[in-house]
């Protein structure tokens, strides 16, 4: 499924893990969350910040926030449980005292997911005094360093989607989401940059003349889906760009013909794979959340340009990570954005398949070497 298939109909004219993977093991000692309707007391232990913004984050890194647990009362607190909302680690908080009118200095350890957008996650923390849980809340936006937002018509906040989907439940007197606007192109490290395609075709600008003007660090550009119809409605709209830390970014398209509804457990529908030189197989990575024994045993990229193929899978009682190979053809050129399909089988030998949506900026081996990328 060629990316020519997606963009044909439409034109950018001028009139553009859990949430987060959180990383490490457990305790042994915080495994099962606790019985909190069973807590009456009023809090005795208070986190310090009650919550951490994060700010941007990078795709696929792994920080460390710390924070601190305050006892106000007159009695030493033992840590019995912590329960996070997702797959994270508090350096084996749990069976720790807090002195009393003490303090305990937490670090919490993030893997952060590929999957770029608003994320959020929280860890709660219960006590021998049975006091009620305190309750750490995390916050951030997974980012590159080039980043596209536009304005929710929903909630008239800057958002890293673009929202098309008509809710059937809406009201009469309101107005569609319009299938044309602006978005925000923005470098986060303020370093200069150029956008030098989208989908496939040259960006249209507001406001900005690519020969005239130098490279800035913000661009506005405008999109129009007004004409796409809805079985070649893409997914995500792929940005490419020449910020060496940022050669492509996507932004998802939520429109009701753009549902994604995976079969298996994926971490993240798509793959961001970056610049991939034709001709040489690249290594990449996807996981299976709460896999259960899922293996992939196949797999069909759904576009004739590239094959991908299973190298090796790794896994535990709740995750499995899956390794695979993408070769690119030395005839493809531009951005490619299609799906693989994944087929798995179960313990019991039970199959099951799905897609999974890669996107990358293709590279010729010359060009490749000669700009060191």
């Amino acid at each position: 499924m060629r990316m020519q298939q997606f963009i044909r109909p439409f034109t950018l004219t001028m009139s553009l893990i859990c949430l987060f993977a959180i990383d490490s093991q457990v305790g042994a000692r915080s495994a099962e969350p606790a019985q909190i309707a069973n807590y009456s007391q009023p809090t005795t232990v208070l986190a310090d910040p009650p919550l951490i913004n994060l700010g941007f984050i990078e795709p696929r890194s792994t920080i460390t926030r710390t924070f601190r647990l305050s006892n106000i009362s007159k009695a030493p607190i033992t840590i019995e449980t912590v329960t996070p909302s997702c797959t994270c680690t508090t350096l084996d908080a749990a069976g720790k005292i807090i002195p009393a009118f003490g303090s305990l200095e937490v670090p919490v350890t993030m893997k952060v997911a590929a999957s770029t957008g608003v994320k959020s996650a929280s860890v709660t923390f219960t006590f021998s005094d049975r006091s009620t849980p305190t309750v750490l809340n995390m916050s951030g936006e997974i980012a590159y360093q080039v980043r596209a937002t536009c304005i929710d018509v929903v909630g008239g906040t800057r958002v890293p989607f673009i929202n098309l989907f008509d809710d059937p439940q809406r009201p009469k007197d309101i107005a569609p989401p319009p299938m044309a606007g602006t978005l925000k192109v923005m470098s986060i490290d303020q370093r200069p940059f150029r956008i030098l395609s989208v989908m496939n075709q040259p960006p249209a600008f507001a406001g900005f003349d690519p020969a005239k003007d130098s490279p800035a660090t913000s661009y506005d550009l405008v999109y129009d889906f007004s004409k796409v119809p809805c079985e070649r409605m893409p997914p995500y709209l792929i940005i490419e760009t020449d910020h060496p830390l940022a050669p492509v970014i996507d932004m998802r398209i939520r429109h009701a013909c753009t549902k994604i509804m995976p079969q298996l457990p994926f971490a993240e529908y798509r793959a961001n794979l970056g610049a991939v030189t034709t001709g040489s197989p690249q290594p990449f990575e996807f996981e299976l959340k709460k896999s259960q024994g899922w293996k992939v045993i196949s797999t069909t990229s759904k576009d004739p340009q590239f094959t991908v193929k299973v190298i090796d899978q790794r896994s535990d009682s709740d995750h499995a990570m899956i390794s695979m190979m993408i070769t690119v053809d030395p005839s493809a050129h531009g951005i490619v954005l299609a799906p693989v399909t994944m087929t798995a089988t179960d313990p019991t030998g039970a199959t099951r398949s799905s897609d999974f949506w890669v996107y990358f900026k293709t590279v010729a081996p010359a060009t490749n070497q000669k700009t060191g990328s």
